[in-house]
């Protein structure tokens, strides 16, 4: 058979070659041949992932004024994450009694490389690393990083995407689904195995680069061209009071199609400029926000998050294809009208951790409360009315569950992935995969056709459930959809904050 370089391939498989290469292996292919180095660089460019620091800020301003380079930048996608230096202030509060290295050692030092008690000599390299490292964030100032961030931008003709980059993420998909583009799986990870550090600490502040990313959108005159937004690991009230500071302008994003928030830290909701974005995006397809706002396994919450919150109750975009909500709860009349709005254009609906909240005010559960009482001011919904809803209003190409499906009374569908290793049982033979099915396509309701030795029709012993909720037909163990007992509210739960 004939050999030939594999530079002299199609097009089409030098691109598929290069969509499922590692960023080293891009870089080095890059060098082989003219023809690899067009294609590798639209994978490896696509997304221009950026760090605090001057070195970093200087690497994509040379990207920038490449006249090439430029063209393939899609995505800018920044990590605030910056490198501690408690011990600078330190030393100067010592009055030269303590020098820099010991005050690392004190207060910089990783905690495990503390513990394992090296020598100053192995140590002293890994100070060196982090003093430069340091020395590096601390040389780009606030008004040097808005400056740089607006000149790159504007230089940057394709640029259509910002990205808030705590934890390195691949870019936007259009539909979060199971299957990843091309793009994804060559740009899922920025770090490598190596290096790679799960930052487990969230630094004050740090929702102000989000921010600044929109700042210098507007001032780069680059708003129009804004098509996705995403952002993960975000306190909701901090990333609320930096937008209230921000300029207003830029939240102005007239051709947003594509936006994907996750607040970790929900303590209250305050969705002024969450608002104000998704009502000035009259053209948003893809639509994905996650509020943990939880407490626990048992559901408490606080303050609960209601669609209306950030959303207003006329509000309709006609070209809506995707939602997924994570972490919500909200009243099940709210979810089912924002849904129904959006039955025209709908086609993929991701629904993971939701709680259907059975009323308007914050759930207790005291001893002195009257269960009577609570009757007449609750619409109590239900995950299983849910699912004929969702078949029959929507019409819909795509579903997924997930997590835990409640209605704060007496529903907490675990909902997961099975395991695929039991006997006998194919993939398509447990609940979630069919309910998901029979939403889609349609057929008869798996729910009825549970075989009756999965079915659990007793009421367990000694119950101390809160039943406040409509009667369940049916109540079965599926190893992807089950009740999950400790989720279900009990009616003489005291209080975590009484």
């Amino acid at each position: 058979m004939e050999s030939r370089q594999i530079s002299s391939l199609p097009p089409e498989i030098l691109t598929a070659i290069c969509s499922h290469l590692p960023r080293p292996q891009l870089k080095n292919v890059r060098l082989t041949s003219k023809t690899f180095n067009l294609i590798a660089s639209a994978f490896l460019f696509r997304i221009a992932y950026l760090s605090v620091g001057i070195k970093s800020f200087r690497n994509l301003q040379s990207i920038a004024d490449d006249p090439s380079l430029c063209q393939h930048v899609r995505v800018i996608s920044y990590d605030p994450w910056r490198m501690k230096n408690t011990s600078k202030s330190v030393v100067a509060e010592s009055n030269g009694s303590l020098n820099m290295f010991e005050a690392w050692k004190l207060y910089d030092l990783e905690r495990g490389l503390r513990r394992s008690k090296l020598s100053d000599e192995r140590l002293r390299p890994l100070f060196e690393n982090w003093l430069a490292r340091v020395t590096d964030v601390e040389a780009l100032s606030s008004e040097l990083e808005f400056e740089m961030l607006t000149d790159i931008m504007s230089k940057l003709p394709m640029l259509q995407g910002l990205q808030y980059d705590l934890f390195a993420t691949g870019e936007l998909h259009a539909y979060s689904g199971r299957d990843k583009s091309g793009w994804e799986i060559s740009t899922d990870a920025k770090e490598e195995r190596h290096s790679s550090r799960r930052r487990t600490r969230k630094q004050a502040d740090q929702e102000v680069v989000f921010w600044k990313l929109l700042d210098t959108a507007y001032a780069a005159d680059r708003t129009e061209h804004v098509t996705k937004i995403k952002a993960a690991d975000m306190d909701l009230a901090s990333w609320e009071s930096k937008g209230r500071k921000a300029n207003s302008k830029s939240m102005v994003l007239p051709n947003l199609t594509a936006i994907d928030l996750q607040f970790e830290l929900c303590f209250s909701m305050v969705g002024r400029c969450l608002q104000r974005i998704l009502v000035e995006a009259p053209l948003l397809q893809h639509l994905a926000l996650s509020f943990r706002t939880l407490h626990s396994a048992s559901y408490w919450c606080r303050r609960y998050v209601r669609l209306s919150d950030f959303v207003p109750q006329d509000q309709c975009w006609k070209h809506l294809k995707h939602i997924s909500f994570q972490h919500l709860v909200t009243p099940e009349a709210e979810l089912r009208d924002f849904l129904q709005h959006h039955g025209n254009s709908l086609q993929s609906l991701e629904l993971k951790d939701i709680l259907l909240h059975p009323g308007d005010k914050v759930m207790r559960r005291s001893e002195e409360e009257n269960i009577e009482d609570r009757k007449g001011n609750e619409e109590v919904g239900s995950w299983l009315d849910m699912i004929e809803f969702l078949r029959t209003s929507l019409s819909l190409k795509r579903m997924e569950f997930g997590g835990i499906l409640a209605n704060g009374r007496n529903e907490a569908w675990k909902v997961s992935e099975p395991r695929m290793e039991i006997p006998g049982m194919s993939y398509g033979d447990f609940l979630k995969p069919r309910i998901e099915k029979y939403i889609c396509v349609g057929g008869k309701n798996p729910v009825e056709l549970v075989p009756p030795d999965r079915v659990m029709t007793d009421v367990p012993p000694d119950n101390k459930f809160d039943t406040r909720g409509l009667e369940i037909p049916y109540i079965w163990e599926d190893d992807s959809w089950r009740l999950s007992m400790v989720e279900l509210p009990r009616p003489r739960d005291a209080d975590p904050e009484d």
